[in-house]
């Protein structure tokens, strides 16, 4: 039995994952769409006619990230639930596969289906009720008024970028804005996933606690994640770098997801050795 990547042997790990997680993972979909569902309903029943801020498209974009960020989390703390068990966590280290293919299977579920299928459900369920604010939207009406634009275009990751963004310079801006927001997605679901692979005890207690500290000391050192000057450059703020910059920028932000997930390998290598 090779000790890396087996084709067939990762397969089979795959159709065992899913046999005794899909009804985790159902539960985990329904709960999600009905908070999304609770929401839709408060600001729509909230928000006047006039405004609809909230479906327009830079609501639409808020909302997505903020729900993709959220439920993205609670799953990466979620998968490795198992550890938290000494049953459970002997059954999942014990299992006939590879470390590599165990680390692989769950930086795939996390990391890309999860993403994939919480876009799906987005979709389904914000699209109806975006086309029915447009419809029901009346602009207000008076002689002193300048009508503002307004955008109701929907919007999809990484393939819509509405009607307002009608420049190369502003849709190339916005696409690198979005790619940022999924680099850092990944980076919070290594570090979520670390956490919970890493303690032994209290798991979910520990990683929030610990990464609420950490929070609050990168707060009080003024240090927040940002697309940053090298990178991504706003479209009101032109910036000249150099080429060395972008580069130094683009490898920093393509490498801290990759460099926190190899962590989560060596974390769950010594669980499994422990």
């Amino acid at each position: 039995m090779t000790t890396h990547f087996d084709v067939a042997r990762f397969c089979r790990l795959w159709r065992a994952h899913w046999a005794e997680s899909w009804r985790d993972y159902a539960w985990f979909a329904g709960v999600t769409a009905i908070v999304d569902l609770v929401f839709i309903a408060f600001f729509f029943s909230t928000e006047s006619r006039s405004s609809f801020s909230t479906f327009r498209f830079g609501g639409q974009v808020a909302w997505f990230t903020c729900g993709l960020f959220a439920s993205g989390s609670i799953f990466a703390g979620r998968y490795f639930k198992q550890l938290a068990s000494p049953g459970s966590a002997l059954t999942m280290l014990m299992r006939p596969a590879s470390l590599f293919e165990k680390w692989l299977l769950a930086f795939i579920y996390i990391s890309l289906l999860f993403p994939l299928a919480y876009t799906l459900g987005y979709c389904l369920l914000n699209f109806p009720v975006v086309q029915l604010a447009k419809a029901l939207y009346e602009p207000i009406s008076c002689a002193s008024c300048k009508p503002s634009e307004v955008d109701f275009s929907f919007y999809l990751p990484l393939l819509t970028l509405g009607a307002q963004k009608s420049t190369a310079v502003e849709a190339a801006a916005f696409f690198r804005l979005e790619i940022f927001w999924l680099l850092l997605l990944w980076s919070v679901q290594a570090l979520v996933s670390g956490g919970t692979v890493f303690f032994k005890h209290s798991a979910v207690l520990r990683t929030i606690l610990f990464y609420f500290l950490l929070a609050i000391g990168l707060t009080w050192l003024g240090a927040a994640p940002r697309p940053g000057v090298f990178w991504y450059q706003a479209v009101d703020e032109i910036i000249a770098h150099d080429t060395v910059e972008y580069v130094f920028s683009l490898v920093l932000w393509a490498g801290l997801p990759l460099l926190l997930w190899v962590v989560v390998f060596f974390h769950f290598k010594e669980r499994e050795v422990s």
